[in-house]
């Protein structure tokens, strides 16, 4: 049985007989046409080669905060210009004011004037007239020493006038380099790891830890006198986050909320790592590894609540026990403990158990 061959014919012009495949476009070509798409592809590539140029030259040249700068400079200027406008206002009012309780106030001490001098002139007066007239002329004291007739305040009533602005991090999202890459070079968290406060769940685990298939509760399995820990999955470096924890149950004496720099690596008595910051309960504080003992108290139980506050923009986090509605806080060191930062969790015995609650 004679065996047949299937011809590939070419893209461009259907002629079969010898031809070549482009394993880009998967398509094939005669010769002629085949160096036709060769050429086709290199003209491609320098036009992505010239936009790439471009891109650099306008990169480096780039104005765009100059515009931003433009923008911030009219807003001040606006403001000012409205500002100044309602002080005007606000003169001018307090002059009218002024003038009115001056014309009225005048009235009032001109009769008190004139009866006075009537009442001495006849010799028609008694103490109690005398004590009325001190009284008065007392009234009069305060009001000239101490002008009540017009309060400057806010005003609550209407919306103000003068919005104020700030300057924040845009979002964007920077397509990865190559597929399944989670870390970069120096092995630290990139910009697709960072996530936000609701949507942290426990990661990395040392010690005799169990999780749940959600990975939001955490549990120890038996008593570790290294203490079992639990990091989360979140990478924090900007703005404000709220970690909410419920204490499922409690055996041991302590529990440990805080955090460590991203790249350090779980180990035994992660708390004494030069980056770990946070609290033994609520009095116990730990900073840059070292612990300053506080009052021997256990004051977070079985069923309590928790929030762990990461305060970024201000280096600062917090630990908010519900019940008792106690804050604690502690500034950070960056030299100590870098960007971004990751929660940390330390159990202590059996049967201790958190998860985290996602409001």
């Amino acid at each position: 049985m004679a065996s047949t061959r299937l011809k590939q014919s070419c893209a461009k012009c259907n002629k079969g007989g010898g031809t070549a495949m482009c394993h880009g476009c998967q398509q094939s070509f005669c010769t002629k046409h085949f160096l036709e798409h060769r050429q086709e592809l290199s003209q491609q590539i320098e036009d992505v080669g010239q936009e790439h140029d471009l891109l650099r030259q306008d990169w480096n040249r780039n104005k765009n905060i100059d515009t931003l700068l433009v923008r911030i400079d009219k807003w001040e200027q606006e403001s000012i210009k409205t500002i100044q406008t309602c002080a005007q206002n606000a003169r001018v009012a307090l002059q009218q004011l002024h003038n009115q309780t001056n014309n009225e106030l005048k009235m009032s001490f001109d009769k008190l004037t004139q009866e006075i001098q009537d009442y001495r002139e006849s010799h028609d007066y008694t103490e109690i007239d005398i004590k009325n007239w001190i009284e008065q002329l007392k009234e009069f004291r305060q009001i000239i020493e101490k002008p009540s007739f017009v309060n400057i305040d806010y005003d609550n009533n209407i919306a103000s006038v003068i919005k104020l602005i700030k300057v924040t991090r845009a979002q964007y999202l920077l397509l990865p380099f190559s597929p399944g890459k989670q870390l970069n070079e120096d092995n630290s968290p990139t910009d697709e790891q960072i996530i936000g406060s609701s949507s942290e769940k426990f990661g990395e685990s040392f010690g005799n830890i169990e999780l749940s298939t959600d990975g939001l509760t955490a549990s120890c399995s038996r008593t570790n006198w290294d203490m079992s820990c639990i990091s989360g999955i979140g990478c924090y470096s900007s703005r404000i986050h709220h970690i909410h924890f419920h204490i499922e149950n409690k055996t041991s004496n302590y529990l440990f909320f805080g955090i460590i720099t991203a790249s350090q690596q779980l180990a035994s008595n992660i708390s004494e790592a030069m980056s770990a910051n946070g609290w033994w309960e609520l009095d116990y504080i730990v900073v840059n590894g070292k612990t300053k003992a506080g009052k021997q108290t256990k004051t977070i139980n079985s069923c309590d609540d928790v929030t762990l506050i990461l305060n970024c923009d201000k280096r600062l986090i917090q630990l908010l026990h519900h019940r008792t509605n106690k804050l604690v806080g502690i500034s950070i060191d960056l030299e100590q403990c870098p960007f971004p930062w990751k929660i940390i969790i330390r159990l202590f015995s059996a049967n201790d158990c958190i998860k985290i609650v996602h409001s």
